[in-house]
């Protein structure tokens, strides 16, 4: 960190209930635990949890931005959001020159003695947004990922449903 930080009081903006007032309502489990009478319903259930990961991804980016200011954007780490092979994306703290990746970083950071209280304080206020943020993403990506192979599925066993009543009907 740079000696030129000083101990001001800094103006945080944790995510609020407010952020999550959108996907509360759009997350509501009800429409999880139900029977499913076909893959259009599965495949609505998969549209809304994209629709629910674009809305984690808005509230990362917020995160993000937060972190790009002084003085976070003063330190040795970034926060950053790393798009997955998977097709999700999380938050990982980096160091400056992306050398070195993971929670490790931003331990190290904390460690610092000369880092002020106040900047350490927000620092874990970032850290605890960010697990909670990449365990939403986590649940609701899985949750995508599984609603479209079960459509998919539920679409092979419809298909093949139709097959044997038309082979029943022509030869009975």
């Amino acid at each position: 960190m740079s000696p030129m930080i000083q101990a001001q009081p800094i103006r945080l903006e944790a995510l609020t209930p407010d952020a999550y007032r959108q996907l509360e309502h759009a997350a509501s489990l009800k429409g999880l635990l139900k029977p499913f009478k076909g893959k259009g319903e599965l495949e609505h259930l998969a549209q809304v949890a994209r629709e629910i990961e674009a809305q984690l991804c808005h509230l990362m980016g917020a995160v993000v931005q937060q972190t790009g200011q002084p003085p976070y954007s003063l330190l040795d780490n970034r926060l950053v959001l790393q798009n997955t092979s998977a097709g999700s994306t999380f938050l990982r703290w980096r160091t400056r020159d992306f050398a070195r990746m993971g929670v490790a970083v931003w331990e190290r950071q904390m460690s610092n003695k000369t880092l002020p209280q106040i900047v350490r304080e927000g620092l874990h206020r970032f850290e605890c947004e960010r697990i909670a943020l990449n365990l939403q993403m986590s649940v609701v990506h899985s949750l995508y990922r599984q609603a479209t192979t079960c459509a998919i599925k539920m679409a092979s066993a419809e298909r093949l449903l139709r097959q044997l009543t038309t082979a029943v009907e022509v030869s009975g």
